[in-house]
């Protein structure tokens, strides 16, 4: 093997642990994650210059990839302008938010571009230990949440995000991530049936530590559909065994955080009388939200969003107390959220990121060998009811996942 080329294996698989350590690391530890990303960022840049131009048509190969790493661009310009544009804010927590969200969709680009082209020179080594390390997150994310249950207030899980409901969606993703990787390594043999299976029991009982409805109520669903997606061709014995123990883990956690279930179908029917609780204020925030759109190109600063959803909650929404609280954080709706700071720019460019992914992983071509459908599909699912990418640490998860997921099968012959 030529020197470059060798070169160019060794680099590439020490970056794709690399991320597999951020990933795995990321709920425990805050900083390092990091710092992981942004080191493997810049060799992605670096590699990414360097091939482009001695090979220009590599960017035309995929048509639907290029599409991707465009709406990545896009997505990450339209945050990083807006937070320029109106840098001067009494939010500035929104604004640094952002801010990191765009620097790092940006670099997103390159790394994907970088691990797509290097898709075929992972060794199947190095991706049983990136397993290992995935499973041992985890397990240490699992256990240290447990841990810490009994010093929280209302006991509800966060590890190292924001709040429970950014944990459970970034526990949703790794695990996500596990999965694809576990299938990657053991295609359909009883050892990846067996880590499918662990997985889900894991990620089951971290959602409800969280107690977050949308991840509990669908990440089940997810795991069907992966199931349905890589393991339909197994036995029929091992498939009824594995439907059976996901649908009782699924109902167990379903009994174990049925009041909070429950309380949806009761505070929407309350909803006209008291407008105070959890689903009553996101109703209240969506339509003071829709209230304070500004038809602009590059969107409006946060102070003027805030004033408008104010006046609207206090004028309409009888002052909801629950809604005034989450008002100053964000809409409870990417898409909403999106428009109403970023403006057209800022929809137009994150309708492209959901459109130009779908479009990626459902490829024929791709989705047998790839799992990027299901980093995707929790991102976009999560967003309707609640903000996912204002989080730099969500952010951070889904850059760093999609690109672990390119990594090809090697099909039989």
């Amino acid at each position: 093997m030529p020197n470059e080329s060798r070169n160019t294996l060794i680099i590439f698989n020490l970056c794709f642990l690399a991320l597999i350590a951020s990933l795995a690391m990321l709920l425990a530890i805050k900083g390092y994650p990091e710092k992981i990303f942004y080191l493997t960022s810049y060799v992605a840049v670096i590699y990414s210059v360097v091939h482009i131009y001695k090979s220009p048509r590599s960017l035309l190969e995929n048509k639907a990839l290029l599409c991707l790493l465009v709406s990545l661009l896009l997505f990450g310009a339209s945050k990083l302008i807006w937070a320029e544009l109106f840098h001067n804010t009494h939010f500035t927590d929104i604004r640094d938010n952002y801010h990191t969200v765009g620097k790092r969709f940006l670099l997103a680009a390159f790394v994907l571009f970088y691990f797509y082209q290097c898709r075929t020179l992972l060794h199947k080594d190095v991706l049983k230990l990136g397993v290992v390390m995935l499973f041992i997150g985890l397990l240490a994310a699992l256990w240290l949440g447990y841990a810490s249950r009994p010093t929280l207030e209302d006991s509800r899980v966060k590890w190292t995000t924001d709040a429970a409901t950014t944990g459970a969606y970034v526990a949703v993703i790794i695990s996500m991530a596990a999965a694809v990787l576990v299938r990657k390594c053991f295609q359909v043999s009883k050892v990846s049936v067996a880590l499918f299976l662990a997985i889900f029991i894991i990620n089951m009982a971290m959602v409800l530590m969280t107690e977050t409805r949308a991840a509990i109520l669908f990440t089940p669903v997810l795991y069907i559909a992966f199931f349905l997606t890589y393991y339909r061709h197994i036995s029929k014995h091992i498939q009824a065994m594995l439907a059976a123990v996901m649908l009782a883990g699924a109902a167990l956690v379903l009994y174990g955080a049925w009041d909070r279930v429950a309380q949806i179908q009761t505070d929407i029917a309350q909803y006209h009388t008291n407008n105070d609780t959890s689903i009553g204020s996101r109703f209240s925030i969506w339509k003071s939200g829709w209230y304070s759109v500004a038809p602009r190109f590059l969107g409006q600063n946060p102070d003027q969003r805030y004033q408008k959803v104010e006046e609207y909650v206090n004028r309409y929404e009888r002052g909801n107390p629950e809604a005034s609280r989450n008002l100053a954080y964000h809409l409870h709706n990417d898409m909403l959220e999106t428009l109403s700071l970023q403006g057209i720019f800022g929809l137009l460019a994150l309708l492209c990121f959901y459109l130009s992914g779908l479009w990626f992983s459902l490829k024929k071509s791709v989705i047998s060998n790839s799992g990027t459908f299901f980093v995707m599909a929790p991102v976009m699912i999560f967003g309707i009811t609640d903000v996912v990418l204002i989080q730099s640490h969500t952010a951070l998860v889904v850059v760093m996942t999609l690109a672990l997921s390119l990594p090809a099968l090697r099909q039989k012959a």
